[in-house]
This record gives structure tokens, C-alpha cells and sequence, in this order.
């Protein structure tokens, strides 16, 4: 048995250019920003896709806007839409991991090109 995995970006999200007042962090906002007009048409388009058709399972982030893209799949193939916040997006900052790790791999090069 071959399983597929499809990978699905959310549709066009609404650009909103103002200041929002709240207590809630960027972060919280994020997962609240909904699709644009034109983003829900494109969901609707994506769900009359054939190859989406008889899928088995649907999972999503917690974003609001991943949800909505996923709803017209989900009920094209009359399923539910599993959430799981460990797929929302994630902050890559400094990867100084990456350095640590480069370091102890392969301490001659580093040490070469990094002098």
C-alpha cells in the first residue's frame, strides 16, 4: 500500500496594514489572520482538484487561515480536520546550533575559513 502526502500552503491570507490594539502577542495575532476574498476562492478551487479526491485523512496547523484552506477539502471528502499546533510555523532565529554542530563535524574547515 502507497500512502501520499500532499503538502498545502493556506490560500491568500487578508493583508490587514493597520495597527491592531490588543494584549495578545504577534504571535497569537498570526494565528488568527483569516483568508482574503480571493483566498477562499482559491481554497474552493484546490478542493476540486482530482488528485485530493477519495483522500483519507486531513490535518492542519491551528492557523486560522490553514483551517479555512483545508475546510473545502475536508468537506469535498466529508471528513474532519485533524488540528495539530506542532505543524503551525516556526521562527528560525540565529541557528548557532548550526555553528556548534559545523564546528564539531569538521573543526579544520571551520577553523580554515572562519579565521
Amino acid at each position: 500500500m502507497t500512502t501520499t502526502i500532499y503538502l498545502i500552503r493556506h490560500s491568500k491570507q487578508l493583508k490587514d496594514y493597520g495597527t491592531i490594539l490588543t494584549n495578545e502577542s504577534h504571535q497569537e495575532q498570526n494565528e488568527k489572520i483569516i483568508l482574503s476574498v480571493e483566498g477562499e476562492a482559491e481554497a474552493k478551487n484546490l478542493s476540486k482538484n482530482k488528485e485530493l479526491e477519495e483522500i483519507s485523512e486531513i490535518w492542519s496547523s491551528s492557523y486560522v487561515r490553514a483551517i479555512e484552506t483545508a475546510k473545502y477539502i475536508a468537506e469535498k471528502n466529508s471528513l474532519k480536520i485533524n488540528i495539530d499546533s506542532s505543524l503551525n510555523e516556526r521562527k528560525l532565529r540565529r541557528l548557532s546550533g548550526i555553528e556548534c554542530i559545523r564546528r564539531r563535524v569538521r573543526p579544520s574547515i571551520y577553523n580554515r575559513t572562519n579565521a
